[in-house]
């Protein structure tokens, strides 16, 4: 299963330059996202008419949500970024975390997410 990023699902609704590269990616793949980016694309919304549109997308959307087997696996990718000397944003490790629970591989612009190395991530360039 493929599960969309913040940064991925920006890019597709925006037509950015990479967002063609995200649909070859997840194919016919179901629309499935996290809680936790679907936070952040509500955040960065502005403007009553963007947040419907994008209500209306996510409203559609599979939603993995951060549960405690989530938090489990965000720990461990945690200490494990500790260990190596690594650091990224925590919402990135709640993301990862989820991920790991589900047995899914992310779908991102966000080359942090490389950083994790037991993540299944494609990192579209």
């Amino acid at each position: 299963m493929y599960v969309l990023d913040s940064s991925a699902i920006i890019e597709v609704i925006e037509k950015g330059p990479n967002a063609e590269k995200v649909l070859r990616v997840v194919g016919n793949s179901p629309f499935v996202t996290t809680s936790i980016c679907l936070q952040e694309v509500l955040t960065g919304t502005t403007g009553e008419r963007d947040i419907f549109i994008f209500e209306s997308l996510l409203g559609q959307a599979e939603i993995l949500v951060h549960d405690a087997e989530a938090a489990r696996e965000g720990a461990k990718i945690m200490r494990s970024l500790i260990k190596n000397g690594s650091k990224i944003n925590i919402a990135d490790v709640f993301t990862a975390g989820i991920i790991q629970a589900n047995n899914a591989e992310l779908v991102t612009l966000d080359k942090d997410f490389s950083k994790i190395k037991t993540l299944r991530v494609k990192v579209i360039e």
